[in-house]
């Protein structure tokens, strides 16, 4: 059975006018797609950019039948939650520099969410994210106020 998954942060919307397929996806949400569906989309373009940009991912598809390279690694948002709260910056350092633009979306809004004032992390996250998560939590704080 192939799976759709939203591995982002973002709510994705997945629609084929084709096969009359709209979805919309929550972070974290997996729905269950058929072999036709999947096939559709694997000549959608806008269905491989949201997979090259780790949006969303599949599983139970065939090797030869992937839409990115199998040893391509995809980080979800648990992930990054908990390189993020064990203070595991290795593995963030080694992450942050090929991260896609999905991951990366993460990573800014887990680090304002949690509130990640830990100079390394804020340094990596300023230097490849271009945001600087210390301002960021500042105006979350006025905002929430």
């Amino acid at each position: 059975m192939i799976k759709l998954k939203n591995i982002g942060s973002s709510t994705v919307i997945v629609v084929l006018p084709d096969l009359r397929f709209r979805r919309e996806l929550k972070p974290g949400r997996e729905i269950p797609i058929t072999d036709e569906e999947y096939e559709n989309m694997t000549f959608d373009t806008g269905i491989n950019t949201l997979v090259r940009n780790h949006f969303i991912q599949f599983s139970g598809v065939d090797e030869d039948k992937q839409m990115i390279d199998a040893d391509e690694k995809v980080y979800d948002a648990a992930t990054i939650r908990k390189m993020l709260e064990t203070q595991d910056i290795t593995s963030f350092a080694k992450f942050i520099p090929t991260a896609a633009p999905a991951e990366k979306d993460t990573v800014v809004k887990l680090a304002v969410e949690l509130g990640v004032t830990n100079s390394g992390f804020v340094t990596l996250i300023k230097k490849y994210c271009d945001v600087d998560v210390i301002s960021a939590i500042n105006t979350q704080h006025l905002v929430n106020e």
